[in-house]
């Protein structure tokens, strides 16, 4: 077993290198925005000069990416190489060639027959609201007496489309916040305590909500309800529009019309913490308490 965390994800795009992503495909705007980032996130790999090109694999440590993030909406694209090195040397060359703001968030190795093997994650920095993640997974085994290096380099991204129109919260009607009391991921949500906006509050915390950007759904064995936002055309309707903020992930599911539409993602608690700045302030302790660590 390798030393390496691995992440199982039950929804993978995993594309090879020269598989379905070329122009002539009949693809969607925001499946082809997808493709091209997942290809300029592998064209950012550092790679060893005298690395060469292959194209199948010779170690069963490189059958697989190095790990899988728990998230959908995952492109994978992969490509071999070999080099006339161990895996330390080709390691060092990567880590001193790193693309500009780029940082390892994980790192592991293991022993086989012909030496050790490493590997290594590098997460990217991205912009907008359609870069969701950027990495690369670099998995370097040994071959033969260790003199040579087996390479493979993963670019695993999510891209996701604008927002559209009918995704946003509706300009008027009755808004309504609703926290709890207690919630968690142990236990429901109980002691919901709602309050009605006025407009100042209302225009406030919809700039918020239609501000964030799509997320991917996240793979949580557990999760809890933290707050729900409902709003109605008139008193006494049914809520034409909801968001419910989730703890896993830190995604807002959102419903129109009776249809789930979207999922966004609060990356810095700015919904959570214009929620809870509307709320009472000695009520509603449980949603309150779990923005305690939030910051805008």
């Amino acid at each position: 077993m390798r030393g390496f965390a691995l992440v199982v994800c039950s929804v993978l795009i995993a594309i090879g290198v020269g598989v379905g992503l070329v122009a002539s495909d009949p693809l969607q705007p925001a499946a082809r925005g997808a493709a091209a980032f997942a290809r300029q996130v592998l064209a950012e790999a550092s790679v060893p000069p005298r690395a060469r090109p292959a194209s199948k694999v010779v170690s069963a440590w490189l059958a697989g990416p190095l790990e899988t993030p728990g998230v959908s909406d995952l492109i994978d694209l992969h490509r071999l190489y070999t080099l006339e090195e161990p895996p330390g040397p080709a390691e060092s060359y990567i880590l001193a060639h790193l693309p500009m703001g780029a940082r390892v968030s994980s790192t592991g190795d293991s022993l086989g027959a012909t030496g050790s093997a490493v590997g290594f994650v590098v997460l990217l920095k991205t912009s907008g609201p359609n870069e969701y993640l950027a990495q690369l997974a670099y998995d370097l085994a040994p071959l033969r007496d260790a003199s040579e290096t087996e390479m493979r380099v993963d670019a695993q991204t999510v891209w996701l489309p604008n927002r559209s129109t009918g995704e946003l919260a509706p300009p008027a009607g009755i808004a309504e916040v609703t926290g709890f009391s207690q919630t968690g991921v142990a236990v429901a949500a109980s002691g919901p305590v709602t309050v009605r906006l006025d407009s100042a509050q209302a225009k406030s915390l919809r700039a918020v909500l239609d501000g964030l950007a799509l997320g991917p759904i996240p793979y949580c064995h557990e999760n809890a309800l933290l707050y729900e936002i409902t709003f109605r055309p008139a008193q006494g309707s049914a809520p034409s529009f909801e968001a419910d903020g989730w703890a896993c992930g830190a995604m807002v599911v959102v419903t129109a019309h009776g249809g789930k539409v979207s999922r966004l993602f609060d990356a810095h608690c700015s919904l959570l913490n214009a929620v809870v700045h509307v709320l009472p302030a000695n009520r509603a302790r449980g949603t309150r308490s779990l923005s305690a660590g939030c910051h805008n």
